[in-house]
Formats: structure tokens, sequence, C-alpha cells
């Protein structure tokens, strides 16, 4: 019997068992969910047709539409359109190890995207705790408002924006919790439930678990070796009513795009047209040595841009920038006030401490050197496989050898006590699996062990996978 009969077989017998309870299509779904959970269907297998499906078990198609379309909701699986259903790799599941920190440790973890630690970030951070300490008056201790943080450590907000070509006001700047939250800020305050958002077809997951927290609806749009197409963004501003763009022009996750002036401009001018506002994710610009022009600087009043110490100064350093038009600073003081009330002034004192005096330029001048070293060995390992990485990058996005499917290449690199990130957790819905890895180069390890891993990735990816039978 097939592997795939097996399932329906599964199926079968939780439909219409002796000792069945509940409707046929809760059934339905436990059946499913039980196979994909306990491993009986693998990531990114193919689910039968409805059609075919509700002929075999023997009940109406509509039951088991329903029961796809609370699977897809859940996050068990996914519909493409033109395409089928197909197992998924549900995002909850894949990074609840990583959030709990309850995940064996592995060898060498290439999943996880941050900047390289060096002795100078240690020497400046105990520097910095015991500058804070030695001062007999300590605002950032005592504050509780305003809750967007203070008005010092909001012009060094504004200070740093300036670097990486944005203007802003303090007055319409925010201080957040790191890059993410103010993205989730950025969106809550110009999307509502069943608002259209677009983003790049490969996206940061940040987006997409944003998107069901929030009730928009989260949709693609094209990208190449370039970035995003602005002839599809404006076709998708044509053909539907859309309420904001969340983009990553400078080292997009996770391909680590950098998106060229021209097609910043012309993204612009469409956005302007149409009425779109940009959320601009920046948190990257600070490592690329020549800046380029956000977005946002040519349509401010439809701009959202934000940017953050954490992936270029300092992993424990959250504390992020985000300024928005001057209509929505209420609005995004509010959704700031109900998240997190307001970021930590301590933290927020030391990152404008670091901003004004200069240690924050030079940390991210240590780290543009090591990313150019570790992208260095990457090339020399692994260049034949890699998407041309910008050498300043967190990350390479690596293309998987046609003889192995990428599940199954992740999990063989598992058994070598490797981790890296199949394409699932950045993929809009309807967008096709590309057969890539990404592999963050940050990872905290001697260059001579980065290297030795990555030589074990190149073996694993010039040897042919077991084959396994199902019977």
């Amino acid at each position: 019997m097939r592997h795939d009969e097996k399932v329906r077989s599964s199926w079968q017998d939780a439909i219409n068992g002796s000792h069945v309870t509940g409707s046929k299509h809760a059934r339905l779904i436990k059946a499913i969910t039980a196979d994909i959970e306990t491993g009986a269907m693998q990531i990114g297998e193919r689910l039968p047709v409805q059609r075919t499906l509700a002929e075999t078990l023997g009940v109406s198609v509509q039951t088991v539409q329903s029961a796809y379309k609370e699977l897809e909701r859940q996050g068990f699986i996914r519909c493409d359109v033109g395409r089928g259903s197909f197992v998924a790799a549900r995002v909850s599941d894949s990074m609840s190890n990583f959030i709990l920190d309850t995940a064996d440790r592995v060898r060498m973890d290439f999943s996880t995207g941050r900047i390289i630690r060096t002795p100078a970030h240690d020497a400046e951070w105990q520097r910095a705790c015991a500058d804070l300490a030695a001062v007999d008056e300590q605002p950032w201790i005592h504050a509780f408002r305003p809750i967007v943080g203070l008005e010092r450590h909001r012009r060094a907000g504004a200070t740093w924006m300036q670097a990486l070509n944005f203007s802003a006001s303090p007055e319409n700047l925010l201080v957040t919790n790191g890059g993410e939250q103010a993205l989730f800020v950025a969106l809550a305050s110009v999307a509502k439930h069943g608002d259209i958002v677009l983003t790049e077809a490969l996206t940061d997951h940040g987006i997409i678990g944003a998107a069901n927290i929030l009730g928009f609806t989260l949709k693609g749009v094209e990208i190449d070796e370039y970035g995003i197409r602005p002839a599809h963004f404006e076709e998708m501003c044509d053909t539907h009513r859309i309420t904001a763009l969340v983009c990553t022009p400078t080292l997009h996750k996770p391909t680590g795009t950098v998106l060229s002036e021209h097609r910043r401009q012309t993204i612009a001018k469409i956005a302007e047209r149409y009425g779109v506002y940009v959320i601009e994710d920046d948190v990257h610009g600070p490592l690329v040595e020549h800046t380029q022009t956000p977005i946002g600087s040519l349509i401010p009043e439809l701009s959202c841009y934000l940017t953050a110490m954490t992936e270029c100064v300092l992993t424990g350093l959250r504390v992020g920038y985000l300024a928005v038009p001057r209509r929505l600073a209420l609005r995004a003081e509010s959704v700031l006030r109900v998240t997190s009330w307001m970021t930590s002034p301590a933290l927020a004192e030391i990152a404008a401490r670091w901003i004004l005096d200069g240690t924050a330029s030079k940390l991210v001048a240590i780290q543009r050197e090591r990313l150019a070293t570790r992208h260095g060995i990457l090339n020399e390992v692994l260049g034949q496989y890699a998407d041309e990485p910008h050498h300043q990058g967190l990350s390479a996005w690596l293309s998987v050898p046609e003889h192995w499917q990428v599940n199954r290449l992740v999990q063989e690199l598992s058994k070598r006590d490797i981790a890296v990130t199949p394409p699932d957790p950045f993929l809009v819905r309807d967008i096709d699996r590309p057969s890539k890895i990404r592999v963050c180069v940050g990872v905290e390890a001697t260059d001579t062990a980065y290297r030795t891993a990555l030589e074990t990735i190149a073996e694993v990816f010039a040897q042919y996978p077991q084959i396994h039978d199902f019977v």
C-alpha cells in the first residue's frame, strides 16, 4: 500500500470507525493533525485533492473544504491556488524551542540571525554599565513617562537615523524594544482587520506573525535577484486596495539583496500615487558602508521608518527607533503603551550615549569587518551555492542541490549538530517554495570552527540522500 493510501486509511477510520464521536469536520481535522504531528506526513507533502478525498471518505466536499480551511488557519497546511494543499512548516512549532530556549543545543547554530560578538563588545558594555552606575542623577531608572521615550533618547535616535539618510523629528519618533516591536507598532498603526498589506514574496517571519495577530491580509510582491519588482508592486496597487507595503530594502531577509536607488525611487512614486504607506525595516542599514536613500525619505508623509541597535551594534541592546508621520504619532504611542508601556530607559540611555559618543559607530565598523571575513570564508567553501550575498549581511541564501529535498537536507544536517533555516518561515501565502536554506554567518564560534561546519554542509551537499521505502 502506498504511503498516501495509508494516510487516507487512517482518516477513513477516524470518519467511519465504530467508536468515533464529534462532527465529521472535527474528526477529519484531528486525524490529519495527528498524522502531521507524528511525522506520518512530512513538511511539503501534498494532501489529496479535496473532491477526491471527499469521495474516498464518503463525506461532502464542503466538509473537506471546511477542514482544510481550518487546518490552514492553524498553520498545519498551506493551500496554494492552482497547485494544491501541502503540509506546512508551522512557524509556531519551529520557533517554539527557540523562543522558550528548550531545544537541544547544536554544535553550530546557523539558524539565528545575529551579529558577531567580539571582546570589544564586552569591554564597551562593561564600561557603559560602570559609567551609568557612577552617575549621581539617574533619571533613566525612575522614568515612567514619556511612553515614547525620554527626549534625550529620541534625539539620539533621530541622530542615528540621520546617519542613514533619513530625517526624523524627535516629536514623531518612538523608542521601542528593538526592531520587531517597532515593526509591530507601525503595522498596528496603519493596518486594521481585513486590510491588504504587501510585503516581499519572501519576508521576515515577524511580519507573517503580525498579520495573524492583527488580522490583515498579507500578500506577496514578486522579487528577483535585485529585490522587489516595482512593476508587480504597481500591478498589485492597481488591482487591489492596498493599505501598506512593508519591506526591507537593505539586506533583505532572507535573500540579502540591497534595492537599487532607481527601484527605491520608483517604488516611492508608486506608493505616493496610490496613497500606500511604506513601512521600511532598516535594522541592517548601518551595516552597509555606502548608505542608500531610504524609500521613506522620498515620501515622508507616507513613511514609517524603523531601525534598531540589536542587529548592528549589540544583540542584547534591544533598543529600536520608529519614525512615523505626524498624523500617526498618537496612534503609534497608543500601540506602544498597550504592548510594553515604554522601552527600558536604562537600555535607551546606553544606546543614546553610544550614538552620541561614537561607540555605536565604532562597533558597527568592527561588525562590518568581521562579517566580511565570515562571508569570505563562506564563499571559499560554499560560494557555488550562494546567491552573491552582500559581504556585510548577517546571512547567506544557499541553493540546495537538485538531488536533495530541502527538509531531508535540514534533517541530515541536524543529525550532524548543524542547524540551518528552510524557506518555510519566510513564505507568504500563494508563493512557490524555493529550494533554498538560510545560513547565518554570525554564529558564535571561532572562524576555524565556523569553516569546519561550513565544510560539513558542503560534504552533505555533495552526498546523495538515503533512499527510504514505504511499504
